[in-house]
């Protein structure tokens, strides 16, 4: 049985000692190496063969992001980002997720002396970040019984007029949607959605960045605000975001039910809301583990809606999408590269 190789790169010694506790019964894993900065980490890359490696970014000496740069010109070893969500460290995690790391978890989520949960969602993350073979694999029959596919097809309704875009993502999200909403140029005069999974403390300054970096404005939304055209609203982390039709206008609704999902904001959520409007939706669901927005996406997709899914090949983790895929819920799938291009051309046709 071959195991993951994973280096664990953090100045605590304690957080490297809890990590090696917690993954010492985990028959599929194995830590090939600790270090307790960045230096050391690149004096013993070479030997330790990682095939993930997992990176604290506040450390003294050369620091994470500039450690994540040189990691990433080694070769391309997927990097997961031990973070926190005060402070520093929330902005410099979204900037590490910018430059290639492919997750992060936040460790004030955890607590010091019960560890499970830690353990579940780290071997989670290494698992599906690596493609490892060892993991569960998704059921091949999907929640809901399962439906003929919608025909693949890059025609849509010429008389069809978009109002609304819908964006879902999960793991490799943040670069993935940046890369699409900068494909728009000056944007698609329309207002567009975006759930991104993240933890509480890390959707604002998500937020910020792509403000900084795109020519179009990007807020994290508010409870019943009118949705403006060519500005893009991220799902703030706690509630789930709706949106409706308000005199003739979208307008978001948060609200924190239903309470019983595993993620909140949702995807599935945020996609059922518009589906009675589907006619008037363009929505895209990109990277991510897990099966959130394919049954909302399901409901979009029968109620008119143009849905489109990011390809297996671009995707860091083909969850997301591949549970769209199962349901028949997707009417067309593309490389990340073409998704942008993909967008401005349909709702330049059928303006």
């Amino acid at each position: 049985m071959k195991r993951i190789r994973l280096a664990i790169v953090d100045d605590s010694a304690f957080i490297r000692k809890a990590l090696n506790r917690v993954l010492e019964e985990e028959r599929r894993i194995a830590v090939v190496g600790t270090a307790s900065s960045a230096e050391e980490l690149l004096a013993h890359i070479s030997a330790w063969r990682p095939d993930v490696i997992t990176l604290d970014l506040s450390m003294p000496g050369m620091g994470g992001l500039a450690a994540l740069d040189l990691i990433r010109g080694w070769r391309p070893v997927p990097v997961i980002i031990l973070s926190t969500h005060s402070g520093k460290d929330a902005p410099l995690t979204i900037e590490a997720l910018h430059r290639g790391a492919v997750d992060f978890i936040d460790k004030q989520r955890y607590s010091l002396v019960d560890f499970d949960a830690l353990r579940t969602v780290l071997v989670d993350k290494i698992i599906q970040v690596t493609g490892n073979s060892l993991a569960s694999p998704e059921p091949l029959v999907p929640s809901r019984e399962q439906t003929p596919p919608l025909p693949l097809s890059s025609a849509a309704d010429p008389y069809q007029a978009f109002t609304l875009l819908l964006i879902g993502a999960s793991t490799g999200g943040p670069p993935a949607i940046q890369r699409i909403l900068e494909d728009f140029g000056q944007g698609l005069g329309i207002p567009i959605v975006v759930v991104q999974h993240m933890p509480a403390g890390f959707t604002k300054p998500f937020a910020e960045r792509l403000n900084t970096h795109l020519p179009m404005p990007v807020r994290e939304a508010a409870h019943g605000e009118f949705l403006d055209a060519g500005t893009v609203y991220i799902a703030p982390t706690g509630s789930h975001l709706r949106v409706r039709k308000q005199s003739a206008r979208w307008q978001s609704l948060l609200t924190r039910y239903p309470e019983s999902l595993p993620h909140r904001p949702s995807v599935d959520v945020l996609f059922e809301s518009a589906s009675p409007y589907g006619t008037e939706v363009l929505a895209a669901l990109l990277t991510g583990m897990g099966r959130d927005g394919a049954e909302g996406m399901l409901d979009l997709a029968q109620g008119g809606a143009y849905t489109l899914v990011q390809s297996e090949a671009s995707c860091i983790v083909y969850g997301m999408p591949k549970a769209a895929m199962q349901l028949g819920a997707a009417r067309d799938q593309a490389p990340l590269e073409r998704i942008g291009p993909r967008l401005k051309e349909l709702l330049g046709r059928t303006r």
